[in-house]
């Protein structure tokens, strides 16, 4: 008999084309930046606006890298079959409602969080090699780790990031990025997508 998952959580990478094109864009926009911490938070890196009021992708006009986090939303919502989901139709729309660039000197990290109150969350890597500290994400049941026979779905999973590299990821979902043990920034961009709910 064949095993069927239920319930699983939707995981979505894509490593994004014109490169050059978007890698002006970020550079452009982070030469403009102070980055700074958040004084209320104790914050353990680095963020390009840490009152999160500026929507980096919208007001730093980064319209190639925009366009293909996009897309990419477009291709995760068809594989997770939205269309299926009593709350699709035509006023279903989504908008990227918050970005933000995070940077990692040494010994710097992100703890344990969740973007709960969107629907959908991203992280672009930049400026990152698969050294400098891996973005790791929880597992959303946590019943699985008092189970004998299956706590070891319940394990952490962590993943190298690596330039050009794209996730998109429920917002509920836990995550976090392990400390920085290199002399090198890490820099990625992250985001909040948000639909446009047909009852409000």
């Amino acid at each position: 008999m064949p095993i069927d998952f239920l319930y699983p959580t939707p995981i979505y990478y894509s490593q994004l084309e014109n490169e050059e094109l978007i890698n002006g864009e970020v550079t452009s926009a982070i030469r403009e930046i102070d980055f700074d911490s958040n004084p209320d938070w104790h914050s353990p890196h680095k963020l390009s606006d840490p009152s999160f009021e500026e929507n980096l992708l919208v007001d730093r006009s980064m319209t190639n890298l925009m366009g293909q986090i996009k897309t990419s939303i477009g291709n995760y919502l068809n594989e997770v079959q939205f269309h299926r989901s009593p709350n699709y139709g035509d006023a279903a729309e989504f908008a990227i409602t918050s970005s933000w660039f995070s940077k990692y000197d040494r010994g710097e990290y992100a703890p344990l969080h969740s973007h709960a109150h969107h629907e959908i969350a991203g992280v672009y890597y930049h400026e990152v090699n698969d050294t400098q500290g891996e973005f790791y994400m929880e597992c959303p049941t946590p019943q699985l780790t008092s189970s004998f026979v299956f706590n070891h779905l319940s394990f952490s999973t962590r993943i190298n990031p690596r330039p050009g590299l794209l996730i998109l990821f429920p917002g509920y979902l836990y995550h976090g990025v392990y400390a920085n043990n290199t002399d090198d920034a890490r820099i990625s961009l992250s985001f909040n997508v948000s639909f446009q709910k047909p009852y409000f």
